[in-house]
C-alpha cells in the first residue's frame, strides 16, 4: 500500500517566499531597464535639440545685417551687446506671421527646474520705426528657448570701436553704432562635456562697406 505525501505548510510558505523573491527581482530588472531606456531616449533628446539650437543660433548670427535705425543717413547701426544680451537684425524667414528682417534679442536668462541653472532664448518682433527705441520695438514679445541646461554662457565681440582708428580685438561689449561686429563669440558650458565655444562671424562684415537697407547691399 503506496503513501502519498504533500507539501507541508511550512514548505508552502517557504515555496512562496522565494517565489515572491524571484518575482521581485525580476520586477526590479525590468523597472531598471525602462528607467534606463527612458534615460537613453531623454539624453537623445537633448542632444538633438542642443544640435538643432546651436545649428539656428550660427544660422542666425551669420546673418546679422548692419541696417541704420530709425531709417536715415548717419543714423546708428541697430546692433548693441554685452555679456548677457545681443540686439541686432537678421533675417527669420521660417517665423509664422511672416519672415523678413526681424529685430532680435538673444540673452542668456535664469533657467528654472526644467531648463537648469540657464538657458539661452530668443525675442524676435517685425522692424518698427515707430519706436523710440530699438529695446522697444521687442518689449512684450516671447522668449523662446534655443539652448537650455547651461551652467554658464556670455557674448564676446570682435571688431574695433570706431571704424578704421583701432585695431580689431575681443571685448565684452558692442558699442560701435558703424558697424555690427567682425565676429561673434558664444561661450557655453553645461553639466555635460565637450560644449564648445560658438564663434560665428556676419556675411555681411566689411570695413568698407556702406550698407544700403534699401537695395539690401554694400554700396
Amino acid at each position: 500500500m503506496s503513501i502519498q505525501r504533500g507539501f507541508t505548510l511550512l514548505e508552502l510558505l517557504i515555496g512562496m517566499t522565494l517565489l515572491g523573491f524571484i518575482l521581485a527581482l525580476l520586477f526590479g530588472g525590468f523597472r531598471l531597464a525602462s528607467n534606463s531606456w527612458d534615460a537613453v531616449n531623454a539624453r537623445v533628446e537633448e542632444t538633438a535639440d542642443n544640435q538643432l539650437g546651436r545649428s539656428f543660433l550660427r544660422r542666425v548670427l551669420s546673418q546679422l545685417q548692419p541696417i541704420r535705425w530709425p531709417k536715415g543717413l548717419n543714423q546708428p547701426i541697430a546692433c548693441s551687446g554685452d555679456r548677457t544680451r545681443l540686439l541686432a537684425v537678421a533675417p527669420l524667414t521660417m517665423q509664422s506671421g511672416g519672415g523678413g528682417l526681424r529685430a532680435l534679442e538673444l540673452s542668456i536668462e535664469p533657467g528654472d527646474k526644467n531648463d537648469g541653472p540657464f538657458r539661452l532664448v530668443l525675442r524676435q518682433a517685425p522692424l518698427d520705426y515707430e519706436a523710440e527705441q530699438f529695446s522697444d520695438v521687442l518689449a512684450d514679445t516671447e522668449a523662446r528657448v534655443v539652448l537650455s541646461g547651461l551652467e554658464s554662457g556670455s557674448f564676446a565681440y570682435f571688431g574695433s570701436e570706431k571704424r578704421g582708428e583701432s585695431q580689431p580685438a575681443w571685448t565684452d561689449t558692442w558699442v560701435n553704432p558703424e558697424q555690427i561686429p567682425q565676429l561673434i563669440g558664444l561661450h557655453l558650458r553645461a553639466k555635460d562635456p565637450g560644449w564648445a565655444d560658438v564663434v560665428v562671424a556676419p556675411m555681411l562684415v566689411d570695413s568698407g562697406c556702406d550698407w544700403d537697407s534699401f537695395y539690401k547691399r554694400c554700396r
